[in-house]
């Protein structure tokens, strides 16, 4: 769900401009993370890095 609100505040696809392989996923389970705009609101950060969370 937070990916989704993060390309909704973006308008771009989280990760574009890096190859989809095996290193991306070990990077996101380490808890790599795309990152927030500075428009975005705070209220709306939260609860986006909330759902980022290992454990929401």
């Amino acid at each position: 769900m937070g990916m989704i609100m993060w390309e909704l505040t973006t308008g771009c696809k989280p990760f574009a401009n890096v190859e989809h392989d095996i290193y991306l996923i070990l990077k996101i389970v380490d808890g790599e993370r795309p990152e927030i705009t500075e428009d975005t609101p705070e209220c709306y950060a939260d609860l986006m890095k909330s759902c980022w969370d290992s454990d929401p």
